[in-house]
């Protein structure tokens, strides 16, 4: 006959596989599903700060190998398919993937976010979310980063051991960081800020961007050409939920980790929430283990 599932996690960041590793311990046999890979964001950035207990200066890309480390360690049902629908027909949740359908009595939904993207197109270039991984292509050149969140501050901090410079441009009218980056910002010789303003237009020669320039007038210019970083905010990755559930404008699940529906859970960066960080993702992650093994 057809199995159904105790349990389906949507997402193995932070969130997803603290549910996991919670809800598999007191018992329930469960599968989660992973679009791209495991750990979400933040197997991107250059340094994974401020969680307790994580390996001083440990970049994303190891935090996230740890993370499938301990999925393997515990043996956890991890199965890479992205998850294109989800419904409730009376007290089971049907998940479509994009392989299969599956069944389940409970979900929890711990699918995060994705990076926002800039209204600029620019032709034959794509414009970076992420510092790590650009070191060999911003040496020697100008990087422009929009946005002035901790995660903006923080990636322009690390462009800048190996840019030429690092020019921060950000539509408030102060730098939003937090106090350790915004003084490292300040003590750096090659980290220019630039607040009220945001990127209008850019002008490429030859397949290298020359200039650009900022709504408050300023012109970026370099003839070794610019590289471009979007930082400016995550959108969440909600639109497969076919569940009346309440959202906010931006998108976001207005719901406590226990949903108003029967069984159903939500943990991590979806949610709409004061603080987005790992540790309010495992946070959520181990409520809603613990909730769904009730």
């Amino acid at each position: 006959g057809f199995n159904i599932k105790d349990l389906i996690i949507i997402g193995a960041g932070p969130a997803g596989v603290s549910a996991a590793l919670y809800a598999q311990s007191r018992g329930l046999d469960l599968t989660i599903f992973e679009k791209d890979k495991v750990g979400g964001l933040i197997g991107n950035v250059s340094k994974v700060s401020h969680y307790t207990s994580v390996i001083v200066d440990e970049d994303g890309e190891s935090f996230r190998k740890r993370l499938e480390d301990q999925i393997k360690a515990y043996k956890l049902d991890l199965k890479y398919e992205e998850v294109l629908n989800l419904k409730k027909d009376g007290d089971v949740f049907i998940v479509k993937t994009n392989k299969d359908t599956y069944e389940a009595k409970k979900v929890i939904v711990a699918s995060g976010s994705s990076p926002k993207e800039l209204d600029l197109k620019i032709e034959n270039y794509t414009i970076s979310h992420w510092a790590k991984g650009s070191e060999e292509r911003v040496k020697g050149k100008l990087a422009i980063v929009n946005g002035g969140s901790d995660g903006a501050a923080k990636e322009a901090i690390y462009l800048s051991k190996f840019a030429k410079e690092v020019h921060i441009v950000q539509n408030q009218d102060k730098l939003l960081c937090i106090h350790e980056f915004k003084k490292q910002i300040e003590e750096s010789n090659n980290i220019v800020v630039h607040t009220s303003s945001s990127l209008e237009a850019v002008t490429c020669k030859d397949g290298l961007i020359r200039s650009a320039k900022l709504s408050n007038g300023c012109e970026i210019t370099s003839k070794d050409g610019l590289e471009i970083f979007a930082m400016i905010g995550q959108h969440p990755n909600t639109s497969f939920i076919d569940l009346d559930i309440p959202k906010n404008e931006l998108g976001f699940i207005d719901s406590d980790v226990v949903s108003k529906i029967d069984n159903l859970f939500f943990a991590g960066d979806l949610r709409v929430k004061a603080v987005r960080q790992v540790a309010t993702a495992v946070n959520d992650g181990a409520l809603a283990g613990i909730g769904a093994s009730k």
